[in-house]
C-alpha cells in the first residue's frame, strides 16, 4: 500500500517547510541538516519530536 499525498513538512511551532526535494536528512548536535536533490544545503535549529509518516510531518521540538 502506498501513502504518497505529496512531499513531507518539516514543522516547528506554526511555521512549516516544504520538504519536496529534501534528499537526505542528517541529525546533528545542533539540530538537523537537509540536502537536497540539487545539493543544496539547509539547516534547522530543533530536534525531532514525532514523524508522523499517516499525515507526511517531521515535527521539531
Amino acid at each position: 500500500m502506498c501513502l504518497d499525498y505529496g512531499p513531507f513538512k518539516l514543522v516547528k511551532e506554526e511555521e512549516e517547510t516544504d520538504l519536496e526535494n529534501i534528499a537526505t536528512i542528517l541529525i546533528q548536535e545542533e539540530g538537523l541538516k537537509m540536502i537536497d536533490s540539487f545539493g543544496k544545503i539547509s539547516q534547522f535549529a530543533g530536534r525531532i519530536s514525532e514523524i508522523d509518516l499517516l499525515n507526511q510531518r517531521i515535527v521539531l521540538a
